[in-house]
């Protein structure tokens, strides 16, 4: 099977016709459309097209030459001679610098560069030169010689630029076979080359709107970072913007994006045209919307303005009011295309702004997580995120065509959480195996299948019984390999917050003598963000008593980093959002076992486990910490599969009103009812009140339970 990554090309007619040829000829392998760019030392090398196949090896296009009535002059074959020099130059660069693909001084695999062109007639081979019209490319490739697995594989990873996914660490200090660390750097070496998923989304360019979702963990971020390298190679003189709600990716994307970009063409990012900002922006630092708004002579709001103007809708809100402003001047153009990652985190209004300040063709790629929280698995439509015309048509639509760009793209493979993990942070965030029952609940039970579940046995349906679990081809085959679920994910239980956090001191100091783990690969969570101050300041210290430095993520250190070099990140579950590690540890879980709001809490919860990449530690304290350890426990003994009744649409509707998210002041109301009840219910246990002295609505809902009088008279 031939699979096409439509990249961007000036010779798309050309390059259309190569591709039929190859099609309607049987050739597999895959053909990259205006892909790679590449360089040489004298200039960037755009390559029109280049096929990779294991049975014709590496062949590059050359689509470009205007061979005219097909007369080929002298003249005309130097400079297709030239031409196809200069690409063979630029990719022998690029796989002469992987060791496995050298045999002695010269590379064990061939390149072939072909001029197409329909105005020839017949193959012309001349000193080197290959010129071939699309009709006779089949007959050519035939002759080229297939390529080894080995060999395909580094050749693979070449062209698709993702040795730079590998990360900067040598992990030198690895020297026990079967170490963590040993076990992380064969998995950062198994992860370096993208799946055809992922590779589809970062060079398919479809020159207007463009949807990725997936998982988190599936590899959006890396794709959105590769793409807006790949355009700005292309496109050097365009305003290219990438952004974001998690203020710490910052630093991530300008790392990714610099790697790509030396990787591509040797040679560091145009700063001043690849513009790296957050979605809202600061005094401070520039955002997407505060640029707009200084674009169209507007004060921006901070975000205290804006939340007092409009509570718990800030961002909406400000993005509406610079929305009102746009509509009432000229059309001004910001940028000439945006990339926009965490799309499910920010509010329509902004996407909608978006639109009206980038021109057609509306050039903006949006990242979407199929499920960031559990309570937010509902992705908005292209057209309730843009709108719609004068005319009430949608002003975006998405469409998948066949042998066209994909404007959806969806990357099916999980790559940051083990399915262990995977599968007990839906087991804990639905509450699974609650003895109370369900937390929360899917309202489309064709959502399970989409994010990477089959069904073991029953129906996936409401009202029915039904035991799901992680499908294989939903995560890498490593995992399996080099991990254990017992130790991917456990939980432990302390008596005070003191001894869990000299235990966790204690962890963190065998994860770095022991296991050769790296602080950077080290990520503490703390689930309440009102308490991640004092808490963190006491983790801190307890890590300091084993002589281990710590930071708190945004408050010790810049809002945009999490990690630092040879120290632990510790950070609050908000600002963890959009970050990984491979050991996480989830400290005071029991916060988030029950009480008010348990479906915030229970997606906190399935937030911080879903932040680890190969072990996760679930600690806390107290008899609400033993509860949830029960819970773990049983999606355990279950073999991580969820085993429930599916409530139906009445009782989905329940869960969701009765453990739902509450304003400031809906939550001290209920505390301040709460606290009656608890001082009813003691005096009544004490003997102090009555229960003959209660309403009668109220003295049923303690008849089922006995007092401390009713234990003394049976005694």
């Amino acid at each position: 099977m031939l699979e096409t990554i439509f990249g961007e090309t000036s010779a798309l007619p050309a390059a259309r016709a190569v591709q039929a040829e190859l099609k309607q000829s049987g050739v597999t392998g895959t053909l990259y459309l205006g892909y790679p760019v590449l360089s040489t030392a004298d200039a960037k090398v755009f390559v029109d097209a280049l096929l990779l196949s294991r049975a014709h090896g590496i062949i590059a296009f050359d689509l470009s030459a205007d061979i005219g009535g097909g007369r080929l002059s002298q003249d005309l074959k130097d400079r297709l001679r030239d031409r196809q020099d200069q690409i063979y130059a630029s990719i022998y660069n690029k796989l002469n610098s992987y060791r496995e693909l050298r045999k002695g001084r010269r590379l064990a695999i061939e390149i072939n560069v072909v001029s197409c062109h329909p105005g020839v007639r017949d193959v012309v081979q001349d000193d080197g030169l290959v010129i071939a019209p699309p009709s006779k490319l089949h007959e050519l490739i035939e002759e080229y010689a297939e390529v080894p697995e080995d060999l395909f594989r580094v050749a693979n990873a070449a062209i698709q630029r993702v040795t730079t996914l590998r990360p900067p660490k040598k992990r030198g200090d690895v020297t026990k076979e079967n170490s963590r660390g040993a076990i992380l750097k064969r998995i950062e070496r198994e992860i370096a080359n993208l799946d055809s998923w992922q590779n589809r989304g970062a060079i398919e360019y479809t020159n207007g709107p463009q949807r990725i979702r997936g998982l988190a963990g599936s590899g959006k971020t890396v794709v959105l970072a590769l793409k807006a390298a790949y355009l700005h190679a292309r496109h050097p003189e365009w305003t290219i913007v990438v952004t974001f709600n998690t203020r710490s990716l910052y630093q991530q994307f300008r790392d990714l994006i610099r790697r790509f970009m030396f990787d591509q063409v040797e040679d560091e990012p145009d700063w001043s045209k690849l513009l790296v900002m957050h979605a809202w922006g600061s005094l401070r630092d520039a955002g997407v919307y505060s640029t707009v708004c200084q674009l169209y002579g507007m004060a921006p709001l901070d975000w205290r303005t804006a939340d007092s103007r409009y509570p718990n809708r800030a961002f909406e809100g400000a993005c509406n009011e610079l929305i009102s402003v746009i509509a009432g001047g000229s059309q001004k153009k910001a940028f000439d295309a945006v990339l926009v990652d965490e799309a499910q985190d920010l509010p329509k209004s902004f996407f909608r702004m978006l639109y009206s300040v980038i021109g057609p063709p509306h050039r903006i790629v949006w990242a979407y997580d199929d499920l960031q929280n559990l309570g937010d698995y509902e992705m908005p439509s292209e057209q309730e995120l843009f709108g719609n015309d004068g005319h009430g048509a949608p002003l975006v639509t998405l469409r998948n065509e066949p042998d066209q760009p994909k404007e959806d793209i969806v990357l099916p493979v999980c790559y940051r959480n083990t399915p262990w993990a995977l599968a007990a942070a839906h087991a804990l965030g639905f509450g699974i195996y609650r003895p109370e029952g369900l937390v929360q609940m899917f309202e489309e039970p064709t959502i399970w299948p989409r994010i990477g579940y089959e069904v073991v046995r029953g129906h996936l349906e409401l009202g029915y019984h039904v035991r799901v679990r992680r499908r294989p081809e939903s995560y890498p085959q490593y995992f399996v390999d080099l991990l254990d679920a017992n130790d991917a994910i456990f939980s432990k239980t302390f008596s005070s917050e003191e001894d869990q956090y000299v235990e966790l001191a204690k962890s963190v100091k065998q994860n770095l003598e022991e296991d050769e783990l790296e602080h950077g690969d080290i990520l503490i969570v703390v689930p309440d963000t009102w308490s991640s101050k004092k808490v963190g300041a006491k983790i801190m210290n307890a890590l300091l008593e084993e002589k281990i430095l710590s930071h708190l993520a945004g408050v010790t250190t810049s809002r945009d980093e999490v990690f630092r070099p040879n120290s632990i990140a510790i950070t609050h579950i908000y600002r963890a959002k959009g970050n990984e590690a491979p050991m996480v540890y989830f400290v005071n879980a029991d916060h988030c076992q029950t009480g008010l709001e348990l479906n915030r809490k229970r997606n906190i919860l399935f937030t911080g486990i879903t932040r680890s990449r190969c072990w996760v530690r679930i600690f806390g304290v107290g008899p609400r910490m033993k509860a949830l350890a029960g819970e773990l426990d049983v999606a355990r003994r279950e073999h991580f599969e969820l085993d429930f009744n599916y409530p139906d649409q009445q009782q989905i509707k329940k869960l969701a009103r009765v453990h739902r998210d509450m304003t400031a002041e809906e939550r001290q109301e209920w505390e301040e009812k709460l606290s009656v009840l608890q001082d009813v219910a003691r005096a009544v246990a004490d003997g102090e009140v009555s229960l003959e002295s209660l309403p009668p609505e109220v003295r049923d809902l303690f008849l089922t339970r006995p007092t401390n009088r009713d234990r003394k008279a049976r005694k």
